[in-house]
């Protein structure tokens, strides 16, 4: 994720990156680089990293991540995300990461999606001469989640220097300027994420106050229960004694 944000920077440096299967990144971080879209207008690239979702880092949980990402997105990327980029390293699909699309809109609400783009790394692990697309063929959960996104998709070689990986990052900057050109140039905003936040806080409280409902409802029906029995003792006593 750290390489693919590098590449497209023109860096190898600018976020930490290795080749271990072990999560890096554990703070949100931007880096920014200017450059010239297909009708030779200047632009300026805004790149995120973040922490990883389902990371191999147990000590960063979804929910950290979610904090993580909330709090600092819209501030390093105002007035709003265009793309979010869902990447995956191709031989290592995990169960947990077919969820990545779920865990999306659990956070920023189901029509995010729409702003997704999944980009697949080690682009030179699929066998020689195989499509992508057969290789997303090859898991159905990776192949719903391209489909929930779209079907928009790119493979990419961070190994790659020089000309070679600046054709492959031209061509996925291209990728995401036809998808902001199909959303009419707009993005994800905080307004939306604030709406999205206000929502899932409402039907937080209508959980905790049904949940408070119910316990007082059992709470009144066991003091029914204990009210029952004790005068039905009294009663007995009462039989007893007379």
């Amino acid at each position: 994720k750290s390489s693919t944000g590098n590449s497209l920077l023109h860096s190898r440096t600018a976020f930490h990156a290795t080749q271990s299967g072990r999560s890096i990144t554990r703070d949100c971080q931007v880096e920014r680089y200017q450059y010239t879209d297909t009708c030779g207008q200047r632009k300026m690239l805004t790149i995120v990293d973040t922490p990883g979702f389902f990371d191999t880092d147990t000590s960063i949980t979804n929910e950290i991540v979610e904090r993580k990402i909330a709090s600092k997105i819209f501030e390093m990327t105002a007035p709003g995300v265009h793309a979010f980029l869902i990447v995956i390293r191709i031989g290592r699909f995990t169960p947990e990461e077919k969820n990545t699309v779920d865990f999306i809109r659990h956070i920023f609400g189901k029509d995010a999606v729409q702003y997704c783009i999944v980009v697949f790394t080690a682009e030179d692990q699929l066998e020689e001469g195989q499509p992508l697309e057969d290789f997303i063929n090859t898991a159905p959960a990776l192949r719903e989640l391209v489909r929930a996104c779209g079907n928009r998709t790119f493979a990419i070689n961070n190994k790659l220097n020089g000309e070679p990986l600046a054709r492959k990052t031209n061509r996925l900057i291209e990728i995401i300027d036809n998808m902001i050109r199909n959303n009419n140039g707009t993005y994800y905003t905080n307004a939306e994420y604030q709406r999205i936040e206000r929502q899932r806080q409402e039907e937080k409280r209508k959980r905790e106050e049904e949940e408070r409902r119910k316990k007082k409802a059992e709470e009144d029906a066991l003091i029914a229960r204990t009210k029952e029995e004790e005068r039905k003792k009294t009663e007995q006593e009462i039989r007893k004694v007379n």
